[in-house]
């Protein structure tokens, strides 16, 4: 159906022939026709006779849950959402990543792993206004509106033991706080900063005098800083190595707040029911600061963030304890 997708009702026809479906159409008068093979139809499993309501915002959970996943891994169960009843908790992780949600309550009593699935950010599910869900022997049953996603039950997978893992905000000894417009800044400039396309896409972030996040490529002999001006350092001075995508991901996924143990221990964001946290890189990946940095800094309150370097500035040499 994307194969055919246009901007007007214009009709489509489909021919069966062979084994194969061919569709027909026309494109600015010009016709247009997309072959495939055809499948064996699958069955659909019965859904129980009752789903049990839940609230609208278990959908974004579970879009932000299927987000953290690896859907590629063979490893553990990393490609599956585990829904804990005990405590409705839902909690995903690719490994390097992970996030748990709370506050939602689930018919059973039990751990269920289901598929991660693209289904809950499509537009007709994530508006849906009434939202319940069941389970049979194999499968979770979610209904939004109109449309029901059956996910299979994972049975014979094993979920990582990531409650071990789970920090607690007392524990952090530095905290980044974002400053909103320098949040908005970050997330749209940090893939334009150098070494986004090395492995880890690494980024120091040095909060120290001033919060910088520091990046710099294999072909460079300079970094680049970009200076969050109207953000803070709660705590200790540090600096820390971090895949940029999981700073970028703890921004989008709505927290200012980000806290630090020391170079080595993971990274971790928390609300009152939600908590982020990601493996950080090592000491050993920390960049230093370089006076001949270029120096890019976040625009004023209220106007548009634009990543322009400026010339390079020499910068005070601050050295983590």
């Amino acid at each position: 159906l994307a194969a055919c997708e246009g901007r007007r009702g214009d009709p489509v026809r489909f021919e069966l022939a062979d084994g194969e479906v061919t569709l027909h159409w026309t494109d600015a008068n010009i016709p247009q026709a997309a072959c495939f093979s055809t499948m064996e139809p699958v069955a659909l499993p019965e859904s129980p006779n009752e789903l049990t309501p839940i609230k609208r915002t278990f959908l974004l959970a579970m879009a932000d849950a299927c987000a953290t996943t690896d859907t590629e891994s063979k490893r553990y169960a990393l490609s599956c959402v585990r829904l804990r009843g005990g405590d409705g908790q839902i909690a995903a992780t690719d490994g390097q990543q992970a996030l748990v949600q709370t506050g939602f309550i689930f018919p059973w009593s039990d751990d269920v792993l289901v598929p991660a699935t693209g289904a809950f950010v499509t537009k007709a599910i994530r508006a849906a206004a009434s939202v319940s869900l069941g389970r049979s022997n194999d499968w979770v049953f979610i209904r939004a509106d109109e449309w029901t996603v059956a996910l299979q039950i994972e049975k014979d997978r094993r979920f990582p033991a990531i409650e071990a893992h789970i920090p607690d905000v007392s524990s952090a000894s530095t905290t980044m706080v974002l400053a909103e417009t320098d949040a908005v800044f970050l997330d749209q400039a940090a893939q334009r900063l150098p070494g986004a396309s090395e492995m880890n896409s690494p980024v120091t972030l040095d909060l120290n005098g001033a919060v910088l996040v520091r990046a710099k490529s294999g072909e460079q002999t300079s970094v680049t800083d970009l200076v969050l001006r109207h953000s803070r350092r709660q705590g200790e001075e540090l600096k820390v190595s971090s895949n940029r995508e999981y700073v970028r991901r703890a921004i989008q996924l709505g927290f200012r707040e980000l806290h630090f143990r020391d170079a080595e221990a993971p990274a971790f964001c928390r609300d009152d029911h939600r908590t982020y946290f990601w493996a950080v890189l090592g000491k050993d990946a920390v960049l230093k600061p370089d006076a001949n940095a270029t120096r890019i800094e976040s625009s004023s309150v209220g106007r548009t963030a634009r990543v322009a370097p400026t010339k390079p500035v020499a910068q005070p040499s601050h050295e983590s304890p």
